[in-house]
């Protein structure tokens, strides 16, 4: 929940594009702002979809299509889902807008099922984005 979040990482927690915690009540505008990157992760196959394809319904969506900034997406789904050509067409979409795709590993997934579609490790979407030079190394 939106509580947990904010008490296990001590900032606040935005769900809504029209909070009113936020300057003009536009969280989707003002959350985009000022950022060095935005980093999805998990990234689902409908999360994908509606990058690819423009939509902007909640806040996660449209914060990414007002954004300035570069965007990563870590996707994380069943294996079948994530070879499914239409994820294949709207994944190369991505990267023809410039979204850097952190690929999916490949192993148990929380279906039972092994292959690729398993989000990386967090350690992983660290060492990525450190090489990126998004994060510094400690």
């Amino acid at each position: 929940t939106a509580a947990t979040l904010q008490a296990l990482s001590g900032k606040p927690v935005f769900t809504d594009m029209w909070d009113a915690r936020v300057g003009d009540n536009m969280a989707h505008i003002e959350l985009s702002r000022d950022r060095d990157a935005i980093v999805i992760a998990p990234a689902s196959a409908d999360l994908i979809a509606k990058l690819a394809h423009g939509l902007a319904d909640d806040l996660l969506s449209t914060l990414c299509l007002a954004r300035e900034c570069p965007l990563f997406v870590a996707p994380a789904m069943n294996r079948q889902m994530w070879q499914h050509p239409a994820t294949e067409r709207n994944v190369a979409q991505l990267k023809v807008d410039g979204v850097t795709v952190i690929n999916p590993d490949e192993g148990e997934m929380a279906c039972g099922e092994f292959g690729p579609g398993r989000l990386p490790e967090p350690e992983a979407i660290v060492e990525f984005l450190t090489a990126q030079g998004f994060l510094t190394a400690k």
